[in-house]
C-alpha cells in the first residue's frame, strides 16, 4: 500500500506538502505542484490516512448507538436510519447493545468514551440514566427518549404523552369501557409517560374502567403476561401497548387463547415500526418519525453546541385492523 512518502518522491516533494495537498492546508500549495501530487497519488493508487486526518483534527469520525436490544425491530429501523445518516454526513456508526442491563449500558458507555467516538446516540434501558461521566468525558451524547432536562445530555423525541392519551382516546372512541395498559418495567425509559397519557385519556371518559400490567420490553415476556391477563376474569375489552415489540406478544397470546383481535381484544401498539404492517391482524400504533430522528440526531452530535438541545417531533397515530378499525368502517 503506498504512503505519503512514496507520493512525494514521486511528485518531487516533501511529505509535507503531501499533507497539505490532501489536507487542504495549512499552508498553500502551486498549481503545479498540486497537480503532481494528485497526478502521483492517482498512479500510485494512494489513499490517505482518514483516521489519522481525523485524531489530528482531535475527532475519530465515529458515532456511538447503544440499544436495548438490537433483535428489537424499533431499535433494527432505529439503527439502520443512524447508519445512513452517519455515512451521508462521513461518520461511522458502532452499535452496541446493553441486552436490557443498566450495568451493561454503564460499561458500553466507558468502552465509547475509550475508544473517543465523537458523540453517543443513546435509547437507555432506564428512566434516569447516568450520563455525568459521559458529559465530564467531553462527549455529547443524544437521547432518543424523554428525558429530564437537569440530564447533561440531549433529547430527541416525540411527545409520549401526549401519543398515549390519543392512542387511549382512539379505542374510548370505539365505544370500548374497559380498557388495559402493558406497560414496560417501572423504572424504563417512557413508561412514566405510558402511564400518564392513558390515565388522562381514562379520567377524560366516565363509565370506561383502567386496568394496568406490566412486562418487559419483550414480546415473549409481553405473551407470559397477556396470557395470564386474557384468560381471567377481568379481562380488558382493549389493551394500550406500550411498545410494538410487546403489541405482537398480546397478539400471540390472543391466538393462543381462541380470542380474535379486534372482535374480543382489540390492541394498540407503539412504535410503528413496519412489522406492525404485516402482522396478524395488522396492527394499529403510534408512528415515531424514525429517519427524521436519526437525521437529526447526527445533526446535533455534529454541531456539538455547549447548550443541550430538547425537540420534539411529530407523531402519527395509525389505525389498522386490530384496534376494530377496519371493521367499524366496513359496518
Amino acid at each position: 500500500m503506498a504512503t505519503g512518502r512514496d507520493v512525494a518522491e514521486r511528485a518531487g516533494t516533501s511529505t509535507a506538502v503531501v499533507s497539505y495537498v490532501f489536507n487542504n492546508g495549512p499552508r498553500n500549495v502551486s498549481p503545479a505542484t498540486r497537480e503532481r501530487v494528485l497526478r502521483a497519488a492517482a498512479e500510485l493508487n494512494y489513499r490517505p490516512n482518514a483516521l489519522a486526518r481525523a485524531l489530528s483534527a482531535g475527532k475519530t469520525l465515529s458515532v456511538g448507538l447503544i440499544v436495548p436490544d438490537i433483535a428489537n425491530p424499533y431499535f433494527g429501523e432505529v439503527s439502520r436510519a443512524l447508519e445512513t445518516a452517519a455515512t451521508a454526513r462521513g461518520r461511522l456508526l458502532l452499535i452496541a447493545d446493553s441486552a436490557g442491563s443498566e450495568e451493561q449500558e454503564l460499561q458500553q458507555l466507558s468502552s465509547f468514551i475509550e475508544r473517543r467516538v465523537d458523540g453517543i446516540v443513546l435509547v437507555s434501558v432506564s428512566d434516569d440514566p447516568q450520563l455525568g461521566f459521559v458529559a465530564e468525558a467531553g462527549i455529547p451524547i443524544v437521547a432518543l427518549h424523554p428525558l429530564d432536562l437537569d440530564q447533561p445530555a440531549s433529547s430527541l423525541t416525540i411527545d409520549y404523552d401526549h401519543a398515549a392519551e390519543e392512542a387511549t382516546q382512539h379505542l374510548v372512541g370505539h365505544g370500548y369501557r374497559t380498557i388495559g395498559l402493558l406497560n414496560g418495567p417501572t423504572d424504563s425509559a417512557g413508561s412514566r409517560q405510558h402511564a400518564a397519557g392513558f390515565t388522562r385519556a381514562i379520567l377524560r371518559s366516565p363509565g370506561v374502567q383502567a386496568s394496568e400490567r406490566r412486562s418487559e420490553t419483550s414480546r415473549g415476556d409481553a405473551a407470559r403476561v397477556a396470557l395470564q391477563w386474557l384468560a381471567s376474569g377481568d379481562r380488558p375489552r382493549a389493551i394500550y401497548v406500550a411498545t410494538d415489540e410487546q403489541a405482537f406478544g398480546v397478539l400471540y397470546a390472543a391466538a393462543e387463547l381462541g380470542l380474535h383481535v379486534p372482535d374480543d381484544v382489540a390492541v394498540v401498539g407503539f412504535d410503528g415500526t413496519a412489522h406492525s404492517r404485516y402482522a396478524v391482524p395488522s396492527l394499529s400504533t403510534v408512528q415515531q418519525p424514525i429517519p427524521e430522528l436519526a437525521t437529526r440526531a447526527i445533526e446535533v452530535l455534529i454541531a456539538a453546541e455547549d447548550a443541550h438541545v430538547h425537540e420534539t417531533l411529530p407523531h402519527r397515530f395509525v389505525a389498522r385492523r386490530s384496534c376494530g378499525w377496519h371493521a367499524e368502517v366496513a359496518g
